[in-house]
């Protein structure tokens, strides 16, 4: 689509449809190639069969066909059907996300950010396209800066959670954002931290900071869902208890978020041991 219809197509999703942003944006992300001028049955078919014909392009679909008045005119093309194999989900050491950390920021500020926001904030790939500069607590971080930076993100269905930035990438981002604006303006300013908002940063855009970053710096890919399961275990191995570190990861079930820890035998059996000294 061009530009002045995915406009129309995000109003349309925001007003009718009443989607929060983050639908919003993965929807517009979804039908971005959709040629207007090629509309048919068969086209149709051949374009979400393209997008692998999952739920977000079939959504998107949808939604369009109805803007457009077209619903009753097209068929969708059947579900996917059959299960998907699972991916293992490897662990990565703190010390691989400093290798990488550091190389990135070497090369590109930005790409630094992102590779650390994702594994500090936890964050999911779709979450950090719509990260504003005013999604940061800049106030209450400015109160004492050697505190943890809370940082609002858009989760799963529109819902909102709050992340915490370290207070030396905090003071990153302030640095270099703030001096090229008044502070008051900055505190405030509502621009996307990546990208613009008739561009904003692709999701295919933060998984190759961090699956071209990591091989670049270390030799081997990370996924951006292994830096959430990574930060999940390192807080765990902190002493935060579960049910808040499911909190911080968005999660509705502590038995999801168990999944993501990676924790060997020989861990557990320290852990056990220290825990039946302490209590003897």
């Amino acid at each position: 689509m061009e530009s002045g219809h995915l406009n129309e197509f995000k109003a349309f999703l925001k007003g009718t449809k009443g989607l929060g942003e983050v639908t919003q944006y993965r929807y517009a992300l979804a039908m971005q190639d959709f040629d207007l001028n090629q509309i048919s049955q068969d086209y149709i078919n051949q374009y979400i069969q393209s997008k692998r014909n999952n739920s977000q392009v079939r959504g998107a679909m949808l939604s369009f066909m109805e803007m457009s008045g077209i619903k009753k005119l097209f068929d969708m093309p059947p579900k996917q059907t059959g299960t998907k194999k699972k991916r293992v989900t490897r662990a990565v050491s703190k010390q691989d996300y400093e290798r990488v950390t550091d190389f990135l920021y070497a090369h590109s500020f930005k790409k630094g950010l992102v590779f650390d926001l994702v594994y500090q904030g936890a964050l999911r790939r779709v979450e950090v396209p719509t990260i504003k500069i005013n999604s940061f607590k800049w106030e209450l971080f400015m109160q004492d800066p050697t505190k943890h930076c809370q940082l609002i993100v858009l989760g799963k269905g529109d819902k909102e959670r709050t992340v915490l930035i370290n207070p030396e990438t905090a003071e990153k981002i302030f640095n270099h954002f703030a001096k090229r604006m008044p502070h008051e303006k900055f505190i405030n300013n509502p621009s996307l931290l990546f990208g613009t908002t008739t561009r904003p940063m692709t999701l295919r855009a933060v998984w190759s900071i961090v699956h071209q970053g990591s091989i670049d710096a270390i030799g081997r890919d990370i996924r951006t869902h292994e830096l959430r399961h990574a930060r999940a275990t390192e807080l765990v191995r902190m002493g935060i208890p579960i049910h808040d570190v499911k909190n911080y990861l968005g999660h509705s079930s502590v038995a999801t978020t168990e999944i993501y820890l990676h924790r060997s035998i020989d861990e557990s059996i320290d852990n056990i041991q220290n825990t039946l000294i302490i209590n003897q």
